[in-house]
């Protein structure tokens, strides 16, 4: 009975912690609208914007300084731009602990009736669960920037295509946007931001430096300064983007080239882990039979 109420208290514990952490996450950002909305009323009347003081709750103790950077950086190249993308990781990475935590001690609460007992597998899956959640973002990036990478060098054959026609590199990417999401579906999408940046107002400089940082691939940000000098320099387009595909090309021949080369390793450890122990059993069964039966047959 003892065991059954301090497991109820701790789950109550644990929700309640819940609830007070997700309160606290929506009054800090009611707060923030609430002062974006009085500043622009303010400004809508011309008066200067009051400095209202709402709420301000500390942010989660988590998630700072270098571990706060990394994981935004990760963000960006898993494609998370939001404003609180890294507070979201922050909070359902410490919920999901919690998760697995309780969970843990209520299995260990069925099988031995004290949820604290054995503790070592509750301390373990839980860090490893708040450890994993950073390297499955970083899977995510990763497997992001390889998507882009593949899908570069079709990305600028079709730019290359248009402006040998005849078409501006504007009208280029809103082509791009509009017409091309089967070939180039992730490229797409991040065009279509830039061509929503460029109709917002933005300047071509400002709008092709998100581009990059949206994109976040080697040789993007190369890329968007060629876009830049193209516009505002005259320098010439076509050349520049023939040897842009014919490094990206090269990327990705090497890149195949690794994950034959991993595919390649995997099939050994495969083969040297399942198959070579049941090789050596058939091979070397019959003569180990056969000198078991001298040996009994010379102790006889």
């Amino acid at each position: 009975m003892g065991g059954v109420l301090a497991f109820l208290s701790f789950a109550v514990a644990i929700g309640g912690v819940v609830l007070i952490v997700a309160g606290i996450r929506w009054l800090h950002v009611d707060s923030r609208l609430r002062v974006r909305i009085e500043g622009q009323a303010m400004r809508s009347l011309g008066q200067p914007a009051r400095g209202w003081q709402g709420l301000r709750p500390p942010r989660i103790p988590l998630g700072k300084g270098r571990d706060r950077d990394e994981i935004e950086k990760r963000l960006r190249t898993a494609g998370y731009f939001e404003p609180g993308a890294v507070d979201v990781f922050v909070f359902l990475r410490i919920a999901a602990s919690l998760v697995v935590a309780v969970a843990c001690m209520a299995t260990c609460w069925a099988v031995t009736g004290n949820p604290f007992k054995p503790i070592f597998p509750t301390f373990a899956l839980t860090g490893l669960t708040y450890i994993g959640a950073k390297y499955a973002l970083q899977m995510r990036a990763s497997a992001r920037e390889r998507l882009l990478t593949a899908e570069f060098p079709f990305l600028l054959d079709l730019m290359l295509m248009m402006l040998e026609s005849g078409v501006s590199l504007d009208q280029c990417f809103r082509g791009i946007a509009r017409d091309e999401r089967v070939a180039v579906p992730n490229h797409a999408r991040l065009v279509a931001m830039l061509v929503e940046d460029l109709d917002r107002g933005q300047d071509y400089q400002v709008a092709f430096e998100r581009w990059a940082a949206r994109v976040n691939v080697n040789g993007s940000r190369e890329l968007a300064a060629l876009f830049r000098q193209s516009l505002f320099q005259g320098m010439e387009l076509v050349p520049a983007l023939r040897e842009f595909i014919r490094e990206f090309s090269q990327r990705r021949v090497a890149s195949a080239r690794e994950a034959i080369g991993k595919i390649t390793v995997r099939m050994v450890v495969l083969m040297l882990v399942f198959f070579m122990p049941a090789l050596f059993i058939v091979l070397a069964g019959p003569p180990v039979a056969a000198i078991f039966d001298t040996l009994r047959s010379n102790s006889r």
